[in-house]
């Protein structure tokens, strides 16, 4: 009896981040039911289509796992899954992940017989066992954890499964990694050849001999998050933290095995339980490691805290911190601060870490007043040690995923259709796309396209020349050029993090539209940053509005031209003639308001319940994904 979990393609290139998900259901197959389930990481590999679709032909499984962690998979999957079942139609189909909250669609428009909800370990052991016996999806209906077509054609949803026991999250078995992939893209040695992090280039302690040559990895500490943001689709409640003595033994087969000298720890929400945390720094300190938080929480932090995780070897925190309004966090439902973002900054930074500000923009009841209070909040945060570089920030605009109230409030305003042609071909032309695309992304404010498109570069722009107001040009430029190195050789990225703070990361101009990415080079020991009409003739605008901040923040008045002037290079005339006719009404103040707020600010997921009467959905069975958990 043969399985197959197969990874989809994310982004146009792989990132380092292992996937976790699928390791932990294959070694929890493995340990707890004595089932060995095969892997194809696609997204590591990149077969082209036609490679893929042969290759899972070729091992013919009886059942195929789908692992699809966004929805912004589904073109992907559902060519994939046509394309199996057409020629392997008695093959099982099996999606999971967080593309699964679109389980009707999945269900009725592609080659999925199951879908997996929520956590996949113990539901996919169980489809694993039951498929030694039978492959009639019909058959599944007393697992927890999925949802499937009856005999007549009526969507089934079988509950969540029990959640797993701490010990077991992300319990994986990396040799399933080196069997199946390319290990080396995910340990690396983070400063040989072309391989630099800035993150960890920061700090003196990563120069030190005895560091030269280890590796570095992402793994996590726990899984969930204490929020529920309404941007963010979850199907876990809640936060489970591993066990410390538990991370202990996992971290010590890394170092014996693969010399890891350096970590990633991938949480959403690391340290939120301080015993824990106390224990964990405790015990990470005798491996003599230097970590990267990347998520962390800004009312969970103190200075007390960041003192003990620097002692113990941590050199960077990131925080989910997306506004600098205090409206705008009631309507994301962040239940934190603008005072406890600037805070969280102020004590990071004056503790020599390293972190970004990481901003999502767009959200409905947006303004430019609220986007002015964010650039406020921006300038502050990146302005307060001359060692930061002001385009450490990553900004990212608002992305409509099923399973939110941000979903919910675009179809209650017919930005995406309330029926199953309108949702599908939403989720076509979201495909691929990622949310610092701000083309694709829906307008959820009463401000026109053009409009909204300039508040991304308006909050570089500003941010920046408020760096260069404090500590001067000279010094902007020595750190530009000092901690990116991206001008003189191609830096990888992890394709976490939006603009600036992509370009900043890998000296590109990426077109999210198409694909391309094009490096800019220098002469080899260049002391200088690149020329500006070079830079233009390029097409690298972005390149140029970091390089010389001070033309550009003179140049923020016609900021919606230079936009317009980007767009004409890259879209149809007929989009920009409408960008700009929309812009123009606007301005002449008699466009009247279109899916904006009518009330006060206060949790999207409270306006969509309240306000706008609820989720829409007549089946019962697509309710409790339609609200997420």
């Amino acid at each position: 009896m043969s399985v197959l979990l197969i990874t989809t393609p994310l982004r146009p290139v792989p990132t380092p981040y292992p996937p976790m998900g699928s390791l932990s259901i294959i070694n929890y197959a493995r340990k707890h039911g004595g089932v060995e389930i095969d892997f194809y990481n696609i997204d590591s590999l990149r077969p082209s289509f036609d490679e893929a679709v042969a290759e899972i032909v070729r091992r013919a499984p009886r059942v195929l796992g789908i692992s699809a962690v966004v929805s912004t998979a589904y073109d992907y999957t559902k060519r994939l899954s046509l394309a199996v079942k057409a020629a392997l139609p008695d093959t099982l189909i099996v999606v999971g992940g967080n593309l699964a909250a679109s389980a009707e669609i999945l269900l009725r428009r592609t080659g999925t017989d199951i879908c997996g909800l929520g956590e996949g370990e113990v539901t996919m052991l169980k489809i694993a066992q039951r498929a030694e016996t039978t492959l009639e999806p019909g058959d599944y209906m007393d697992i927890p954890g999925l949802a499937l077509l009856d005999t007549s054609g009526k969507m089934v949803n079988t509950g969540y499964e029990q959640a797993i026991d701490n010990g077991d999250v992300y319990d994986v078995d990396w040799r399933d990694l080196v069997r199946t992939s390319d290990i080396d893209h995910f340990i690396f040695d983070p400063f040989a050849g072309e391989m630099s992090l800035e993150w960890l280039a920061h700090d003196a302690r990563a120069h030190e001999p005895h560091r030269q040559g280890r590796k570095v990895i992402e793994m996590h500490a726990s899984k969930g998050c204490v929020a529920r943001c309404t941007f963010c689709h979850r199907f876990e409640k809640g936060i489970r933290y591993i066990p410390v003595d538990v991370l202990r033994d996992r971290i010590q087969v890394l170092v014996d095995e693969f010399d890891i000298g350096y970590l990633v720890i991938a949480d959403e929400n690391f340290g939120t339980d301080r015993k824990w945390l106390r224990a964990f720094c405790e015990m990470i300190t005798s491996f003599d490691i230097l970590w990267r938080v990347a998520g962390m929480r800004v009312n969970c932090i103190q200075p007390e805290f960041i003192g003990l995780m620097k002692a113990s070897g941590c050199v960077s925190i990131i925080y989910g911190m997306e506004t600098g309004s205090a409206r705008m966090l009631e309507i994301m439902e962040k239940k934190t601060k603008v005072d406890q973002n600037r805070q969280a900054m102020e004590w990071t930074i004056g503790a020599d870490l390293y972190s970004i500000i990481q901003l999502i923009v767009g959200m409905p009841g947006e303004t430019p007043e609220t986007v002015a209070e964010t650039i406020a909040f921006s300038k502050q945060g990146l302005s307060l040690s001359p060692r930061q570089n002001p385009n450490n920030l990553s900004i990212n605009y608002a992305q409509a995923l099923p399973g939110t109230p941000l979903y919910e409030f675009a179809r209650h305003h017919g930005m995406i259709g309330d029926d199953t042609d309108g949702e599908e071909d939403y989720l076509l032309h979201i495909s691929d796309k990622d949310a610092h695309d701000e083309i694709s992304t829906l307008n959820f404010t009463d401000a026109p396209a053009l409009e909204c498109q300039t508040w991304r570069p308006r909050i570089t722009i500003e941010t920046n020349y408020a760096y260069v107001h404090k500590f001067g040009i000279d010094q902007y430029r020595q750190v530009l050029l000092k901690d990116t190195n991206y001008f003189i050789v191609k830096r990888p990225t992890d394709g976490r993090f939006a603009n600036p703070k992509r370009l900043v990361d890998t000296s590109i101009a990426t077109d999210s539209l198409h694909e391309t990415k094009q490096l800019f080079e220098v002469d080899d020991g260049a002391a200088d940053l690149p020329g500006l009409w070079s830079l233009v003739r390029r097409g690298n605008f972005g390149l140029a509005m970091i390089c010389y901040p001070v033309l550009f923040y003179r140049l923020r008045g016609i900021l919606p031209l230079l936009v317009l002037a980007k767009s004409l290079m890259r879209q149809p005339l007929g989009y920009n003639m409408r960008l700009l006719a929309d812009y123009m009404v606007y301005k002449l103040r008699v466009m009247g308001r279109r899916h904006g707020l009518k009330g006060e600010y206060k949790s999207l997921r409270k306006i969509v319940r309240d306000d706008l009467g609820g989720v829409i959905e007549d089946n019962a069975a697509m309710a409790p994904l339609r609200q997420g958990r």
